[in-house]
């Protein structure tokens, strides 16, 4: 999501990012570009905005980093502020390139956490 790649520049076949993404690429395309437009406006990059995104919906992204200045990056993604209209155009967006912005690991937590809750009543009960 970071914008480096794209159907006309995809990663190049043999690397793991190629077997995931390639295929995806073009549906992809009109949600990078709003990343980057809105990290334009706010002098970052499309990769600190999808950050962002991230931590605005509550999660902790684990990011990797290769390079030194990715971790001032982070820094500025921490700092970033989406508004409203931006969180809800990038879900529409996901939703519209059948993009799940929740792995299958999160959906069983909200699923177990959920039954938990359901249960705390009984537990409290003993």
């Amino acid at each position: 999501m970071c914008g480096r790649y794209s159907p006309e520049n995809p990663p190049p076949k043999g690397i793991g990012r190629a077997e995931v993404y390639n295929g995806i690429l073009s549906q992809l395309k009109v949600l990078t570009e709003r990343l980057a437009v809105i990290g334009q406006a706010q002098g970052a990059v499309a990769a600190d905005v999808a950050t962002a995104w991230a931590i605005a919906k509550g999660t902790t992204p684990i990011i990797g980093f290769t390079k030194p200045s990715y971790i001032d990056d982070l820094v500025g993604a921490s700092t970033m502020t989406l508004t409203g209209d931006d969180i809800a155009e990038l879900e529409a967006l996901a939703d519209a390139a059948n993009v799940s912005t929740r792995r299958w690991r999160e959906k069983d937590m909200q699923l177990q956490n959920s039954a938990i809750q359901d249960l705390g009543p009984q537990l409290g009960a003993h």
